[in-house]
């Protein structure tokens, strides 16, 4: 699930250039679709912050914590681009 979060995310750079030639927004729109499906997967498969029922000991995932920020800012940027005003917490 990180993989193709992360591949998903690499992915932003040709969207860009794409639209870049051709003009057409809705190569963003598919992407980012495309992008909150991958997050979704991943945020259900896997856990950033996990708790040891055993010890109570607290584990935390830096590199998922760090996938979970990109996909925000990557998010960001392509609603910057739409126009579409981002919410700081849901």
């Amino acid at each position: 699930m990180e993989l193709t979060l992360a591949k998903a995310l690499c992915r932003l750079p040709d969207i860009l250039l794409k639209i870049q030639n051709d003009f057409l927004l809705h190569s963003l729109c598919d992407y980012l679709y495309d992008l909150s499906c991958d997050f979704t997967n991943f945020y259900d498969a896997c856990y950033c912050i996990e708790r040891n029922q055993e010890t109570g000991d607290v584990q935390i995932n830096k590199e998922r914590i760090v996938l979970c920020e990109a996909t925000a800012r990557v998010m960001k940027c392509g609603f910057d681009i739409l126009g579409i005003e981002t919410v700081e917490k849901m």
